[in-house]
């Protein structure tokens, strides 16, 4: 259900024609959507807590742009997992899953995988950017 949420905003987005308006924003470079894909993923994951609902989300936001400005969806969707990736925390069922795994304290998940993924998350987008301007 939470991901037909995602979905229908992002259709409901493309159906306004917001699409088209960021396009002529972002024709510029590719650079700049995936990073604003990156940063609403990881908001939206922050408030919700949910990796697919923050992904489908944001990637559902600016794919619409990608024929505008010539950019492959295949990294919109790259940009959208990286950032849905981070600052797990409380509200994210991913971190309750692997604090029961990992056998450790809230504090102890908090400390150990939360700082591990949103550097992921951060080294993920950094190797996207330049791929995608390099690989288009």
């Amino acid at each position: 259900m939470l991901n037909g949420v995602g979905g229908s905003l992002a259709t409901t987005i493309k159906n306004v024609g917001l699409g088209d308006v960021l396009g002529q924003y972002f024709a510029a470079n590719t650079a700049a959507p995936l990073l604003v894909v990156w940063v609403v993923a990881a908001v939206l994951h922050v408030a919700v807590g949910s990796v697919s609902i923050s992904a489908i989300t944001a990637a559902g936001i600016l794919a619409p742009l990608a024929p505008v400005i010539g950019l492959e969806p295949v990294w919109i969707a790259l940009a959208a997992g990286a950032g849905s990736l981070f600052a797990i925390h409380v509200t994210s069922n991913t971190f309750w899953l692997l604090q029961s795994l990992a056998g450790l304290t809230a504090r102890g998940t908090l400390k150990t995988f939360s700082g591990g993924v949103s550097i992921a998350s951060v080294v993920a987008i950094l190797v996207i950017l330049p791929l995608s301007a390099v690989l288009g």
